[in-house]
């Protein structure tokens, strides 16, 4: 099962980065797939909520339901759905960094969709990690003197 993983560190406070991050609500704003989203979307995810997610991924239109799986508030967060070939699976892990900055780690498991699928699902969720930064620092207050953003990732096999 190929693995999407990418991160980024931004100068906010951990709680805050969680409760963004995880309201389903922004995830049109942020991750180029999502064309729009409905269910519990209005609040930071709860063991439990459903959410489901209406995307394009290379140039298929598709919709799914994501239920969250696991939620440990401000450290994890994981959602699955099942489609048709297999189960997706995204694991959000938070961590604070020395002076109080909250790293993101994003992970998306997925099954085995095809070179083309697979190369856009790289593509699409390194510029999503990429806005999704950008969303964190716009929504949550910065401290005095932010630092900006530092994000990386690549792709595991």
């Amino acid at each position: 099962m190929p693995t999407v993983s990418h991160h980024f560190v931004v100068d906010r406070p951990i709680s805050a980065v969680f409760d963004v991050v995880t309201t389903a609500r922004f995830w049109p704003e942020w991750h180029p797939a999502t064309r729009g989203v409905e269910g519990d979307v209005g609040h930071p995810a709860r063991l439990g909520d459903q959410i489901v997610e209406h995307v394009t991924i290379a140039g298929t239109q598709g919709s799914g339901t994501w239920t969250v799986v696991e939620r440990d508030r401000p450290h994890r967060l994981a959602l699955e759905a099942d489609i048709a070939v297999g189960q997706l699976r995204i694991s959000y892990l938070f961590s604070q960094e020395k002076g109080g900055a909250t790293r993101l780690q994003r992970d998306l498991d997925f099954p085995d969709l095809g070179p083309q699928v697979g190369a856009a699902m790289q593509a699409q969720s390194a510029a999503g990690v990429a806005n999704l930064a950008r969303l964190v620092q716009r929504e949550i207050p910065p401290p005095d003197d932010p630092p900006a953003a530092r994000m990386g990732g690549e792709p595991r096999p």
